[in-house]
């Protein structure tokens, strides 16, 4: 009778701590969302350089991966973030793996790194990205899928759309 109320007492204590453990973020309710940028919402390229944070920053655009890194502004973005510590959200491009599908190739990357630097540099107009967080990186919180870091990726196929208004 003991080793029975062991076995059901182990599986209410299992089944308990289970229910406390954070939700994870299903298929449906993918981590992606859709972002206009604006001149001031972001820092990109050599400007990396001179933000005071703790991270080292990736300062300009890697030729041979294709990668490249955006510093976006937390209270330009409507994504939650509770447990970044800093005032930037990382939107990072991950490097070129041409056996992959589900890429860009580092020609297009480069593309869009132009255009959001030149977007900066003219000061006005505004860029459309689509932007996500693999599972690992986000959850279902109290108001909805919200960032368990400070990073986010662009989205592939990748969508950039930068208007000069």
């Amino acid at each position: 009778m003991t080793h029975l109320m062991r076995k059901i007492l182990t599986v209410i204590m299992a089944t308990s701590l289970l229910s406390w453990a954070p939700a994870a973020v299903s298929a449906a309710e993918r981590a992606s969302w859709t972002i206009v940028l604006r001149p001031a919402d972001f820092v990109v390229g050599d400007a990396l350089g001179q933000l005071h944070t703790r991270r080292q920053w990736m300062t300009g655009f890697d030729e041979r991966s294709g990668a490249f890194e955006i510093a976006l502004r937390r209270k330009a973005i409507a994504i939650s973030a509770p447990r970044c510590r800093m005032d930037y959200l990382i939107l990072t491009i991950p490097v070129y793996y041409p056996e992959n599908p589900k890429q860009a190739s580092v020609r297009e990357r480069r593309a869009v790194y132009d255009a959001l630097v030149a977007l900066q540099t003219k000061g006005k107009g505004s860029a459309t990205v689509g932007v996500e967080a693999p599972e690992p990186l986000a959850r279902l919180g109290k108001r909805g899928i919200e960032l368990l870091a400070c990073n986010l990726y662009f989205a592939f196929p990748i969508s950039v759309q930068v208007s000069t208004q």
